[in-house]
């Protein structure tokens, strides 16, 4: 009898054992997950930042001067390109390149408008059909004069910059330096043409501009000057950005990226409400976490179409953009 409770108690002790570890390992794979999940928030937060200062440009001449740029992407591109060589000759980081980028795209911003846009937009109270119709076909031949003289200068081979400053650890997550460096950046960027915008005499003059174009002569300024500077700004940001994206693909710099970038910015834009200055990081923070979690249980390729399918129930609901002004 004694025999059998010892036998018995073993049988049972043994038996708890073996039923313990199925839970044990639902546990683990439940912790793993959470980490992945977190990982995926983390770098969709990250990813966002850069896609944010990417569609600001776009915002800022869209909801300004309500031109919409197609050749948007390929200023992107031509950013990132200046990038790299800076990198390759002068041995800027991507974050040292930004500002001279900036100041390039102020020229360039001006030398567009004044031969694309100033004479549709000059003597016009508001924006037209025609004029609309005419910059936009403007905008198409200039995106694709770039697009072809950037594969004869450049070819069609990918470069990229190699900057990796290191990783910052927090427990099981890794970011890297670069990255986050990058995110701050792409804030800071947003965070000073609000200020700029809101808090200066120039601003004013380029909210009243966005608001009326009659408007900006009863605050002193001369409207084709607010509109030139608008869009000179939307030009610095966009190139910067260009810069700052090269952090992300390494190797991905090449004369057609902006076929990808440009949809990504239009998306952004439109999420966050054209003109409004927070929306694109609204809308960038938000394309980024989608394209990441989505990314992690599927492709690259499902991610980046389930991030064009959230445009279709925020223009049905939402058509003035997630953030209200």
């Amino acid at each position: 009898m004694a025999e059998w409770s010892i036998s018995s108690g073993r049988t049972q002790h043994r038996s708890i054992r073996h039923s313990q570890v199925p839970v044990l390992r639902q546990l683990s794979i439940a912790m793993v997950a959470a980490d992945l999940v977190v990982r995926d928030l983390v770098f969709g937060l990250l990813l966002g930042c850069v896609f944010s200062v990417v569609a600001h440009g776009l915002n800022i001449i869209w909801g300004i001067v309500k031109v919409i740029n197609i050749a948007h992407g390929e200023f992107i591109m031509l950013g990132a390109y200046g990038a790299y060589f800076l990198n390759l000759f002068a041995g800027l980081t991507p974050l040292e390149a930004a500002p001279v980028d900036a100041a390039i795209g102020l020229l360039v911003g001006y030398a567009f408008y004044y031969t694309f846009l100033h004479r549709e937009l000059r003597d016009k109270e508001t924006i037209t059909l025609q004029s609309e119709m005419v910059t936009l076909a403007a905008t198409f031949g200039l995106s694709l004069f770039v697009s072809n003289l950037a594969i004869i200068l450049f070819t069609g081979n990918p470069v990229g910059i190699n900057y990796n400053p290191g990783t910052l650890q927090f427990g099981y997550l890794h970011v890297p330096l670069a990255a986050l460096y990058v995110a701050i950046l792409s804030v800071l960027i947003i965070t000073g043409t609000w200020l700029f915008l809101e808090r200066t005499f120039i601003g004013s003059a380029i909210r009243a501009y966005a608001q009326d174009v009659t408007a900006t002569e009863l605050v002193g300024a001369n409207p084709a000057k607010v509109a030139s500077l608008a869009t000179a700004l939307g030009f610095a940001v966009t190139m910067a950005g260009g810069a700052l994206l090269t952090v992300w693909i390494p190797v991905g710099i090449n004369p057609l990226m902006g076929a990808l970038y440009a949809p990504i910015s239009f998306v952004i834009v439109v999420l966050g409400g054209p003109g409004k200055m927070w929306g694109s990081l609204v809308g960038g923070l938000t394309l980024g976490v989608v394209i990441d979690v989505v990314q992690a249980f599927t492709t690259v390729e499902i991610a980046y179409a389930a991030a064009f399918l959230i445009l279709i129930p925020v223009l049905v609901f939402r058509p003035e953009g997630l953030l209200k002004r």
